[in-house]
């Protein structure tokens, strides 16, 4: 079963769209077509995907950058690149400060 409203609204503002009629939906669901690919070719390239772990703190180095994700566990997550895979209303929440006056940030 389907709630059609997600989908009225989002055809309402794809047609709204300059090219809004140039859509297409998932040939399935969208954790085995979307994430999953995606998962498999950071893991393939040796990257790592960690799920249903909370970020309580993204802690920066001098120059702005991330120094490391603190989770609500205590771990500490470090690495070369992050991907931060949270609703936008989380990401402001945590969002630090520096970051705050960043303009792709303020939108």
């Amino acid at each position: 079963e389907l709630s059609m409203q997600c989908i009225l609204i989002a055809l309402n503002s794809f047609l709204q769209e300059k090219h809004g009629s140039k859509m297409a939906f998932l040939d399935g669901n969208p954790p085995e077509r979307l994430c999953k690919p995606i998962a498999d070719h950071i893991e393939s390239l040796g990257g790592q995907v960690i799920l249903n772990s909370r970020i309580q703190k993204i802690e920066l180095n001098a120059d702005k950058s991330v120094k490391h994700f603190v989770l609500t566990n205590g771990n500490i997550i470090t690495g070369d690149a992050y991907v931060f895979a949270t609703p936008v209303d989380i990401l402001k929440l945590l969002l630090p400060e520096d970051w705050k006056e960043i303009s792709y940030f303020k939108k």
